[in-house]
């Protein structure tokens, strides 16, 4: 059984495909030089329980700074407490600070906000804070930088804007990710490979990281060339891994071939686009060109199902219960006091039946209370699916019906799918 992970299979499984891809230089800016950050997170290195030997992760350490400065890079290394095991890791810390690079604060122990919570995830935020501050203190030094593990910023409101309080109130700048490589995927497969001695598995492996970080540089890079309609500057995150060390060379020389520009944070972060922060409540984390994405996609599903609705009083206002019910799908469900309806036609029957001339349909409006999407994730290497694309949205509406005898009023709720590029009505609970 092949120890490539899943997301190498992919890769290898569209080689064919992607030589094209991979050889194309993404769009440039019009000095010819995208400019990109560096970021590595998990500092000083993402799994220690696969190092525990302090001269191993030395070796590596070294081994990734090296990389760094063949190819002129100046990163912004995100620290993760836990990962310091004693006073050797705190020695590779100040090795990337001796070279040149920043350091920021990725938490202590690398805690998911969705599920623990605001207070919890600052107390363990700050708890990596402190100590990094009092290890950046005699250099005159502050850490700046906060990223959230796992990119994921919170699915409530109030844990998003508690933590953003935080960060403020902290003089920290949340540093947000345009290209999330996930190459941590490779490195366990790789570091097995590499203890067993099987040189064949570890060359698929080079091999499918590289095809697999173009790609997914190349795929998001467009993604956010199309969302901006210029070529942006760009943030990619990587990890502290033996596979990064062995493979940074490679996509160094590849990143500056196809028009990057290795940048610092503060250039880059100057960018408009950048300096962002939407508020985006999800349980998964995503990139900074999903998460604008999928506002944008929210605010286009919520004009256009107010538009529906405009477009179905409209109908029923002019007498044509046909097009007012063309909205329902064929297999909606429609619940009143007066029971439950399925299927369009019978909603249309039981329209007719109730409102059966224009004194009893009176003039129909909708008041729109709140239009809540829903979102679906989709994957693609070769970015044709549409990451934030909104599927389902949920109405709730105040309806009123003014007649010459009364203008009686209520609520409703609507469900609403997506179906191409047409929102449908499938369920329907009017009160």
């Amino acid at each position: 059984m092949s120890m490539i992970p899943r997301i190498c299979l992919a890769a290898t499984a569209i080689v064919a495909l992607a030589g094209a891809i991979v050889a194309a230089a993404p769009a440039q800016p019009a000095d010819g030089r995208r400019p990109l950050l560096v970021t590595v997170d998990d500092l000083p290195l993402t799994s220690a329980r696969l190092h525990p030997d302090p001269a191993e992760r030395r070796r590596i350490t070294e081994a990734l700074l090296a990389a760094l400065a063949r190819h002129g890079v100046t990163a912004v290394g995100m620290v993760t407490w836990r990962n310091v095991q004693g006073p050797d890791d705190l020695a590779l810390l100040d090795r990337w600070l001796a070279a040149g690079h920043e350091l920021g604060n990725h938490t202590a122990t690398h805690p998911d906000l969705t599920r623990v919570g605001a207070a919890a995830f600052v107390a363990d935020a700050e708890a990596c804070r402190v100590r990094l501050a009092e290890r950046l203190a005699p250099r005159g030094q502050a850490p700046r930088f906060f990223r959230y593990p796992m990119l994921r910023e919170g699915n409530t409101t109030a844990d998003w804007r508690a933590v953003r309080r935080y960060l403020a109130e902290t003089g920290q700048r949340n540093l947000p990710v345009t290209l999330d490589t996930q190459d941590y995927a490779f490195e366990e497969p790789w570091v097995t490979a590499r203890r067993a001695g099987d040189a064949a598995a570890m060359n698929r492996l080079a091999e499918d990281y590289q095809y697999s970080l173009r790609l997914s540089v190349h795929d998001q890079e467009r993604r956010g060339d199309r969302l901006l309609g210029r070529a942006a500057p760009q943030i990619l995150l990587l990890h502290a891994t033996e596979v990064s060390a062995a493979q940074w060379d490679a996509l160094f020389a590849w990143l500056t071939e196809t028009g990057h520009r290795f940048a610092a944070a503060d250039e880059v972060l100057a960018d408009p686009a950048l300096a962002e922060e939407p508020e985006f409540l999800a349980t998964y984390g995503c990139g900074l060109w999903d998460r604008l994405t999928a506002i944008r996609e929210a605010d286009t599903a919520r004009r256009d199902v107010a538009q529906l609705l405009e477009r179905q009083a409209e109908a029923w206002n002019r007498g044509d219960l046909e097009a007012f019910c063309s909205v329902y799908a064929e297999e909606a469900a429609f619940a009143s006091p007066k029971g439950l309806t399925r299927g369009r036609a019978e909603v249309l029957a039981r329209y007719r039946q109730s409102y059966p001339d224009e004194a009893a349909r009176g003039r129909l409006s909708f008041e729109i209370l709140e239009i809540l999407p829903v979102r679906g994730r989709e994957v693609s290497l070769l970015g044709d699916a549409r990451p934030g694309r909104i599927h389902a949205v949920s109405v709730l509406a105040r309806w009123t019906i003014a007649t010459a005898a009364a203008t009686p009023s209520g609520l409703t709720l609507l469900v609403l799918h997506r179906r191409g590029d047409t929102w449908v009505v499938v369920q329907d609970a009017s009160m």
